[in-house]
C-alpha cells in the first residue's frame, strides 16, 4: 500500500506514529539494557565474591566437613581426591547463597553439588547438569557467562583450571531474568501507552493545523462544481483573504489558487463575450440574409412559366439558382433557430402532442423518400402524448430519422419505437416520460466524432457534397438543433453507436 494514495492528514499521523514508535522503542531498549547491565553487574559481583571465598576457604573444621560432606553427598566412599574435596567444601559452610553450585573435574569424573534453602547439606547435581557445566571453557576470574543448566534453569558461571582440575562456580540467574522480563513488559506497556496518547494528541493537532488547507481545498471543490460550460460564467468564488497571504505553505497555495481563478475568470469572460458576439452576428446575419434570399427565390419563381421558352442553358441556370436559394434559405433558418435556442429566446408551448400519430406520419413520409431502406415502426396501441409544441417534436424526430436514413447504405434496417416509462427523479416522485428510440443496423458513427455529434457543424462524412434532393449534403446543424429543442421541452436525447449500428433515444415529458 503506497502512502501517496492516503490523505495528507493520515500520512502525517501514520508517519508521526512510526517516529514515536521508533523513539519509544529506542528509549525502552536503552532502559532495559541499563537495568540489565546493573542487575548483571550485581550478579557478577556476587559470583566473584563466591569464587573468592570458595578458592580461599581453608578454615578450622573444614577437614572434618569435607570428610563428612563430599564423601557422603556424592555417593563416594572416601575415594575422591583432595582437590575435589577442597573445591566442594565451600558449599558446606554456613551462609552460602540459595542455588549456588560447584562442579569439579580432576580427570576421574566430574562431581557437583548445589546448595538449596531448607536443606542442611547440599545435594548432588545430575550427571546431565555436570556434563553441561564442564563444557564451559576455563578462564580468568572475570570470564563470567550465562548458561542454562538442565533441570535448574539459567545460571551465571565461571570456570577455573588448576593443573588437571577444572572447577566451575555458579549462581542462579533466574531472579535477574524474571526482573528483566518484568522490566521489558512494563517498558513496552508504558511506551505503547505513551505512543498512543502522543499519537492521539498529534492527530488532533495535525487535524487543526490542516483546517486552513481543507478550506482552500473546499473552495477549489466548489469551483469544480460550478456550471461554466453554458451561459454567462459566474466565477466569484475565491479563497478567503486571510488564507491567501503569501509566506506560509497554505498562504502560498491559497494565493496561487486565487490567481488561477482570476485568470480562469478572465478567460471565461472573454470567451463568453466572443461567443455572444458570434451568436449575435449569426442571428443578425441570418435575419438579414432572409430578405435577399426571399427576393432571389421570388424572382426565380417569376421565371418558371417562361423557362420552356428560354434556352436550355438559361433554364438550367435558373433552376440551379432556385435550388441553391432554397438550400440557403433552409441553412439560414437553421442558423437563426440555433442562435435563438442558444440565447434562450426560442419560445415553446406545453400543449399535448400525440406522438403515436406523429411517428406514423413521419415513418410514412420516410418510406416514400427512402424506398431503399427497411423502416419499421413499433408503437403501443394506446395513445402516447408528450408536453411541447407539435412542430418542435416533429422537427426533432424528423432530424434523427432523416439522419438514420441519409447516413446509412441502402438496405439498412431502421427501427422506430415508442413506449411510456417512469423516470426516477432525485428527491421527487417518479415522472412519466415517453421514450422514442430510433435505431439502425448501419456501420455506426465514426468513433472520433461520437462524443461531438450534438455539436454544431459536426458531420459524419466530411467529404459529403451538398447535392440537391432529399439526400443532399448535411450542414452539421441538425443534431445540435434537435438537442436544443429537446432541452427546450425539458427532455433529453442520447446516442449510442458501435460498428453494428446506432441508436438515438429521446425522452420527452408527458402532459
Amino acid at each position: 500500500m503506497r502512502l501517496r494514495r492516503w490523505r495528507l492528514q493520515t500520512r502525517l499521523i501514520v508517519l508521526a506514529g512510526l517516529v514515536l514508535m521508533l523513539v519509544g522503542a529506542g528509549i525502552g531498549a536503552a532502559s532495559w539494557l541499563s537495568v540489565r547491565s546493573s542487575l548483571m553487574a550485581d550478579l557478577d559481583a556476587q559470583l566473584t565474591s563466591m569464587t573468592s571465598h570458595a578458592r580461599s576457604a581453608d578454615g578450622p573444621g573444614s577437614g572434618r566437613d569435607a570428610a563428612a560432606g563430599p564423601g557422603s553427598g556424592t555417593g563416594t566412599d572416601g575415594g575422591s581426591s583432595a582437590a575435589v574435596d577442597s573445591a566442594l567444601r565451600y558449599l558446606f559452610q554456613p551462609g552460602v547463597g540459595d542455588g549456588a553450585l560447584v562442579v569439579v573435574d580432576s580427570g576421574s569424573g566430574g562431581e557437583g553439588l548445589i546448595a538449596e534453602a531448607g536443606l542442611t547439606r547440599p545435594r548432588p547435581l545430575s550427571a546431565e547438569a555436570i556434563t553441561a557445566l564442564l563444557e564451559i571453557e576455563p578462564g580468568d576470574e572475570a570470564a563470567h557467562e550465562s548458561v542454562r543448566v538442565p533441570g535448574f534453569g539459567s545460571y551465571r558461571v565461571v570456570a577455573f583450571a588448576d593443573g588437571d582440575t577444572t572447577t566451575v562456580y555458579g549462581v542462579p540467574q533466574g531472579s535477574v531474568d524474571e526482573a528483566l522480563d518484568r522490566t521489558a513488559w512494563t517498558t513496552a506497556f508504558v511506551v505503547l501507552i505513551g505512543v498512543l496518547t502522543t499519537a492521539a494528541l498529534m492527530a488532533v493537532i495535525i487535524h487543526r493545523q490542516l483546517r486552513d488547507l481543507r478550506d482552500v481545498a473546499r473552495t477549489a471543490r466548489e469551483v469544480t462544481d460550478l456550471e461554466l460550460g453554458a451561459g454567462k460564467p459566474e466565477l466569484a468564488l475565491r479563497v478567503p483573504s486571510e488564507l491567501a497571504v503569501p509566506g506560509t505553505e497554505v498562504g502560498d497555495v491559497g494565493a496561487s489558487v486565487n490567481r488561477m481563478l482570476d485568470h480562469v475568470g478572465s478567460a471565461l469572460e472573454e470567451r463568453y463575450r466572443g461567443t455572444e458576439q458570434m451568436r449575435r452576428f449569426v442571428a443578425d446575419a441570418s435575419h438579414e440574409l432572409r430578405t435577399p434570399i426571399a427576393t432571389i427565390r421570388g424572382w426565380a419563381d417569376l421565371t418558371r412559366p417562361y423557362r420552356e421558352e428560354l434556352p436550355a442553358e438559361v433554364a438550367t441556370s435558373l433552376g440551379r439558382i432556385d435550388s441553391g436559394a432554397m438550400r440557403m434559405s433552409v441553412l439560414v433558418d437553421d442558423l437563426l433557430l440555433l442562435a435563438r435556442l442558444e440565447a434562450g429566446r426560442q419560445p415553446t408551448r406545453k400543449d399535448p402532442v400525440d406522438v403515436s400519430a406523429l411517428l406514423i406520419e413521419l415513418v410514412e413520409d420516410a418510406h416514400v423518400v427512402n424506398p431503399d431502406h427497411a423502416i419499421v415502426l413499433d408503437v403501443p396501441p394506446e395513445v402516447l402524448e408528450v408536453r411541447g409544441a407539435v412542430d418542435q417534436v416533429r422537427r426533432v424526430v424528423s432530424i434523427v430519422l432523416t439522419n438514420a436514413c441519409v447516413h446509412t447504405p441502402p438496405g439498412t434496417r431502421v427501427r422506430v419505437e415508442a413506449s411510456a416509462q417512469r423516470k426516477p427523479v432525485a428527491g421527487q416522485l417518479p415522472r412519466d416520460v415517453v421514450v422514442v428510440r430510433i435505431s439502425d443496423d448501419g456501420p455506426g458513427i465514426p468513433p472520433e466524432i461520437r462524443d461531438r455529434v450534438f455539436d454544431r457543424f459536426v458531420r459524419g462524412d466530411p467529404s459529403r457534397t451538398r447535392q440537391d434532393g432529399a439526400k443532399g449534403g448535411s450542414s452539421g446543424l441538425g443534431l445540435a438543433i434537435a438537442s436544443g429543442l429537446v432541452e427546450l421541452m425539458h427532455g433529453s436525447i442520447s446516442m449510442t453507436s458501435t460498428g453494428e449500428g446506432t441508436a438515438f433515444e429521446l425522452r420527452l415529458p408527458t402532459p
